[in-house]
């Protein structure tokens, strides 16, 4: 290895309905110009993106273009499905973006992940390699877990067997090291982990076992894959990477998610739950962790003088959660705010039951102190519903006019949301309409696109 290549522990370590169902607690995207680099600059990637060229055809909102790979030959693409049953926003990732991912069939996909996962979600129509560990990998690869050195290398082992143009890891969370002969695309949604390390990791062990894997995956990959613009800057600025590096691969709502067609579901949801079906509420979908900031919700919702028939839902798997959560905490707050009566827990809600609470709701409220993308506000969005969402995300951009943007570092800043989204209806109707129109320019035939462009340059960056 030269000293170009060596990791440095002072820098960057540099260059080197879902048919699976969902059990999401939860987690828009700037359009994919395939034709830009992360950095915006106009440049050739390893296919040929040309109106009325030959090849698979997607109409994304802006015309129709088809796209050709340069490519001589099909490629060996392995992909790391660890993820694919964690309820966390990569898990509804790699979920969502398999489907069109294999229906382009321009390569041929390969799924790695291990014989406890396998066994308990439904897999893709895909060929699938099963890898003998000691425990769930979904469960390991999260902020309280980690996987145990043997574990590693019986995976590393296993991806080692296969012949592969390019190895895909859908997360950073689930990353193992793999052998260096096989380029790497590993994909890194934020970088919470780093700046909110202090509220994300559970004590200073799991932090400082997160750092090491997180610096390896960046050493050992040669290329970088995030979701959205916002995301990518954040990169480049916290771990010094070149934006070449970088691509983006921006997320969509699933197809499950329209808006509703009448209220009857929704209100017997509610009347199941012994809330009233006319209801009026605000609604978080997401995890109960401390950066996720529900706590600075309930206290925004506690200090406004707004009528009490005001409630708030908690959408979320708390229960199943693999991650450091902070659920007593809000509980406390809940209580202290006077809001005990008005705030209801909802666990994990299917795709069909979410949809109609989406529909009904006067607001998806996403008071995170940061998102790499924010999804449930996409997906209410393309509900008919708009958000009250932190700017330190995407979402400003992705659903420009289409909601309410508040700082979550300035006390008053969300209140101040709040109150104007319920004195204001008719306003309100026009940022869910917005948002409705923004959310239908999103689609997981995009990410693919976006996604199959990235695996390719980075086949084609190893062969170098």
């Amino acid at each position: 290895m030269s000293s170009e290549e060596a990791p440095n522990p002072s820098a960057d370590p540099g260059a080197g309905q879902s048919p699976f169902g969902d059990k999401l607690g939860r987690r828009g995207p700037e359009v994919y110009r395939s034709r830009d680099t992360p950095g915006g600059q106009e440049t050739n990637f390893p296919c040929d993106v040309t109106p009325g060229g030959a090849g698979t055809t997607h109409n994304r909102g802006r015309g129709t273009t088809r796209i050709r790979p340069l490519l001589g030959d099909r490629l060996r693409i392995g992909i790391d499905g660890t993820c694919l049953g964690s309820g966390r926003g990569y898990g509804r990732f790699l979920r969502e973006l398999l489907p069109p991912l294999l229906a382009q069939d321009a390569h041929d996909y390969r799924l790695f992940l291990d014989a406890a996962t396998a066994s308990e979600v439904s897999l893709p129509d895909m060929p699938v390699e099963r890898l003998v560990t000691g425990e769930s990998q979904a469960s390991a690869a999260s902020a309280r877990g980690n996987r145990s050195p043997l574990d590693m290398l019986r995976m590393g082992r296993g991806v080692a067997r296969h012949r592969l143009d390019a190895f895909y890891f859908p997360s950073v969370f689930s990353y193992f090291p793999v052998p260096r002969r096989i380029p790497l695309a590993v994909a890194i949604h934020d970088t919470i982990p780093e700046r909110y390390g202090q509220v994300v990791f559970p004590d200073l062990r799991t932090r400082w076992l997160w750092t090491i894997k997180s610096r390896l995956a960046r050493w050992q990959a040669t290329t970088l894959i995030t979701v959205s613009d916002y995301a990518r800057h954040r990169i480049e600025s916290e771990f010094h990477v070149r934006s070449d590096r970088i691509f983006v691969t921006p997320e969509g709502p699933s197809p499950a998610f329209a808006p509703p067609e009448t209220p009857g579901p929704r209100k017997a949801w509610l009347e199941s739950r012994g809330v009233p079906g006319d209801a009026r509420y605000l609604l978080y979908v997401g995890g109960f962790n401390p950066h996720k900031n529900v706590i600075g919700l309930v206290r925004a919702l506690g200090r406004l003088s707004l009528p009490e028939e005001l409630g708030l839902i908690l959408v979320g798997d708390y229960a199943g959660d693999t991650f450091h959560g902070n659920v007593s905490a809000v509980r406390r707050e809940i209580q202290l705010a006077g809001l005990a009566k008005r705030v209801h827990w909802a666990g994990f809600v299917p795709d069909e039951d979410l949809r109609h609470l989406y529909g009904g709701a006067l607001a998806l409220v996403l008071p995170s102190l940061e998102e790499g993308f924010g999804l449930p506000a996409v997906e209410a969005a393309a509900c008919g519903t708009p958000c009250v969402a932190t700017v330190e995300s995407p979402l400003p951009q992705v659903l420009q006019g289409g909601g309410l943007f508040f700082d979550p570092h300035e006390e008053g800043h969300l209140e101040g949301c709040l109150e104007e989204l319920w004195q204001r209806p008719d306003w309100r109707d026009q940022l869910a309409t917005t948002a409705l129109a923004r959310a239908r320019a999103l689609t997981w035939e995009a990410t693919a696109d976006a996604t199959r462009v990235a695996l390719e340059e980075t086949a084609r960056r190893g062969r170098r």
